[in-house]
């Protein structure tokens, strides 16, 4: 009997990525079982052409919340009503809640299932609603999320992350780089300028004295959603060299087929950083208020760049001293040496 495995995990584009192991690691072990992944609106693009996933169902937790928040509770109810029904003809072998919040503990209870696993370590008290709670089998986030496979007695784990792209937006990457100038075989360095934290943003300046240094070997482009706009236009004036500025001009799935182009990518801690990780293109993740140990992308072609201050690794999303010690006192020069170091040792 093929086996029916729900996977929750709703957002965000870095976490989604590094929980596709999850998936990938069942199918190792199970290749028959059938995997529904309940994810919101925005990450949903990240699973589109993934050949783990057999089912796909969208429900946004920002739309709903957003509900709460404004007292539109009718609305909020209607969601959840929803959900429910859409869950409720069906039955599961197994529910792993790998984001680990109230919100999810509840959604799990609605399936029909006499499993329900969490993480030991889940917030909001989601625990409460899990049968059993897994212990990470690792430091790294992807093994905090690959524990919950181990209460099913699956041992043969593939930490490798996945994000697939279809040949209609690698279309849209050659066409975007030829008009920009970029020949196929030309290399480039893809810069991601912000996070979704203050405290992980690496300053504009910083940024802009980088491409100055690395402008002399490679292009330069720059991707990002809207929230990057004007970071991007910022450094575009200080650094007074050419940039090929593709922010907020790609969808999701867009901006991947760019990445996956690239020579090397320089990003602080965020989601574009591991989808570049998951498309084997060479990472310079810049850390400061999180910890690389967890959270940087593994493998050799992936370098972090930190300086273990006493206060690194706050986890705070503004900068509890006002100043981003730890983020503005990583160097141009050191960032830079890194990417001539990946790519001179032909990881690109």
């Amino acid at each position: 009997m093929v086996k029916e495995i729900l996977i929750i995990r709703l957002s965000s584009i870095g976490d989604v990525i590094h929980c596709t192991p999850v998936a990938r690691s069942l199918k190792i072990s199970w290749p028959d079982c059938k995997i529904t992944w309940l994810i919101g609106q925005v990450s949903a693009e990240l699973l589109k052409y993934n050949p783990d996933i057999d089912e796909i169902i969208i429900w946004s937790r920002e739309t709903f919340e957003k509900y709460l928040r404004n007292f539109e509770f009718k609305k909020a109810l209607e969601m959840w009503t929803s959900l429910r029904e859409q869950l409720a003809g069906r039955s599961f072998d197994v529910v792993l809640d790998i984001h680990g919040l109230f919100l999810t503990g509840m959604i799990a209870k609605l399936a029909k299932t006499e499993r329900r696993i969490g993480m030991s370590q889940a917030k909001e008290l989601n625990s409460l609603f899990m049968t059993e709670t897994a212990t990470p089998c690792g430091p790294h986030i992807t093994d905090k999320y690959l524990s919950v496979l181990l209460p099913l007695g699956i041992s043969s784990i593939d930490h490798q992350m996945f994000i697939g792209i279809s040949e209609q937006e690698r279309g849209f990457a050659e066409d975007f780089l030829a008009v920009a100038g970029i020949a196929p075989h030309e290399k480039f360095v893809i810069i991601i300028p912000g996070t979704t934290w203050l405290s992980k943003n690496w300053p504009t300046d910083l940024f802009a004295q980088t491409i100055q240094i690395l402008c002399k070997k490679f292009k330069i482009v720059m991707c990002g959603g809207p929230a990057e706009v004007e970071l991007g236009q910022k450094i575009q004036e200080q650094t007074g060299v050419p940039i090929i500025n593709a922010i907020d001009k790609t969808s999701l799935l867009e901006m991947a087929a760019l990445i996956e182009r690239g020579a090397v990518m320089i990003a602080g801690d965020t989601g574009p950083l591991h989808i570049a990780a998951a498309l084997m293109v060479p990472t310079v993740g810049i850390f400061g208020p999180t910890n690389p140990v967890t959270y940087a992308p593994l493998g050799q072609g992936n370098v972090s760049v930190v300086n273990n201050l006493p206060c690194s690794f706050c986890h705070k999303v503004i900068c509890a001293k006002s100043n981003n010690l730890c983020m503005s006192s990583i160097t141009p020069e050191t960032v830079a040496a890194q990417v001539y170091r990946l790519t001179m040792e032909g990881h690109a």
